[in-house]
């Protein structure tokens, strides 16, 4: 039986009480963190990408610092 995971990367920054989406093409917006009683802690229109290997995850990582 083979196993199949999905994963999801998102990078964010949090300083002096602001959030900000460091994947998105405006990461000047300040977002929000949000609860909903079924999924929980959240933050509100956060960038998710889907990745398949490691060279994307660091792609991701790399946009994200610059």
């Amino acid at each position: 039986m083979k196993k199949k995971f999905l994963i999801r990367c998102s990078y964010l920054e949090i300083y002096n009480e602001t959030i900000r989406d460091l994947l998105s093409k405006d990461i000047s917006k300040s977002l929000e963190i949000k609860e909903n009683k079924d999924s929980g802690i959240f933050v509100k229109d956060l960038t998710t990408c889907i990745v398949k290997t490691i060279p994307e995850i660091e792609a991701y990582m790399d946009h994200g610092t610059a």
